[in-house]
């Protein structure tokens, strides 16, 4: 029973204590397997390839918005929400931008930059990340705790961490997300905190993931993560960096094939318009209505709709609602299938300034990690 004068942190305290103590004490992860190794070459392989291509690709612009799409909606997918197309907004800049109805837990640190050093040993820092404060302050909402309880048991999880033994930074990174998980210092949603905060450490080193690449590769993998630990996380982890990654390259290599069969109809046009203009917009954009259109190229809706119909009679845009009206057009690009894990993507050819080049629009902006 709890004494008198205990104070409710110190009650809290002693939660956390035990918490961690089991943490520590249950059987540690070895240093590392050496049967990962070759999945580890291949996961960092592909993620310097990324960064490559996003400084090179033809594409870059376009791929750019469709990967941080991709993430956004496999976090989604993650915290048992959908997030359908429709309730995302590729803005001028090709962020993805979701509106109130977006219930997926912590999703301001999605895209956002965090040091690694503020991660592991600034609770308060890593709390306004995760966008603990722009959340609303009612006074009743089951299992809110406040801060006081919150950077004890975030600076819980940071002791854990340090006494992880070292390993790689893509392994370790799995684990200290698998020390989150147990500890749930947020009591709420810390199954996705656990995921941005491993895919921080991990692929986020790379300019190649908007923070949910990871996500990405164990959405498609399956829940058995949720439940691995040891040896097994350390493979399920690293297989989905390396599925995440490869997905992204092959959506790369898909959108940059689609270019080059436009590049090619739009030159043989005697007088192509904006139609150039409309097609880069569209790559970048799960779908584009007349509307989009016209206030993206300042058109009248009869240019736009007009424009829109060229394209599609080109065969370089689909209508997909079968509507007479309030239609909706998008660029004939399958969906980005990932790799097996043991197989490689194929190599790219020289990225040589292209048809797409000359557009200012398709330049590529490095953001702070």
């Amino acid at each position: 029973m709890r004494s008198f004068f205990e104070t409710p942190l110190s009650a809290y305290s002693r939660v956390i204590s035990g918490r961690l103590a089991r943490a520590m004490t249950s059987h540690p992860p070895p240093l590392c397997d050496p049967a990962i190794l070759p999945t580890y070459a291949d996961a960092q392989a592909a993620l310097a390839r990324i960064e490559e291509r996003l400084r090179l690709s033809p594409v870059r612009g376009p791929w750019k918005a469709r990967m941080a799409l991709a993430e956004r909606q496999a976090l989604a997918a993650i915290d048992a929400y959908e997030l359908p197309d429709e309730a995302v907004t590729i803005d001028a800049r090709g962020r993805v931008v979701t509106g109130t109805y977006d219930l997926t837990h912590w999703k301001y640190a999605i895209g956002r930059s965090i040091t690694l050093d503020a991660l592991m040993a600034d609770p308060a820092a890593l709390l306004a990340w995760l966008g603990t404060d722009r959340e609303p302050l009612e006074e009743h909402v089951p299992g809110r705790r406040e801060v006081w309880e919150l950077v004890p048991a975030i600076d819980a999880w940071s002791k854990a961490c340090q006494a992880l033994p070292p390993s790689p930074p893509l392994v370790h990174a799995g684990r200290i997300a698998l020390l989150w998980r147990q500890l749930a210092p947020l009591a709420r949603g810390d199954a996705i905190a656990s995921l941005l905060i491993g895919d921080r450490w991990g692929p986020g080193r790379w300019k190649g993931s908007h923070g949910g690449l990871t996500a990405l590769g164990l959405k498609l993998a399956g829940g058995r993560w949720k439940i691995a630990q040891g040896a097994e996380l350390d493979h399920l982890w690293l297989g989905a960096i390396l599925a995440g990654a490869n997905a992204h390259l092959e959506l790369e290599l898909r959108l940059r094939g689609y270019a080059q069969r436009a590049a090619g109809h739009i030159r043989d046009r005697r007088r192509p318009g904006r139609l150039k203009e409309l097609i880069l917009f569209a790559m970048a954009r799960p779908a584009v209505t007349s509307s989009q259109v016209a206030k993206h190229l300042d058109l009248t809706s009869a240019g736009a709709i007009k424009l829109l119909s060229t394209a599609e009679a080109e065969g370089l845009l689909i209508e997909w609602t079968g509507q007479a009206s309030f239609r909706s057009y998008i660029v004939p690009v399958g969906g980005a299938a990932p790799s097996p894990l043991g197989r490689r993507v194929s190599a790219a050819d020289p990225f040589e300034p292209t048809f797409w080049d000359e557009l200012g629009d398709n330049a590529f902006l490095s953001e702070p990690r």
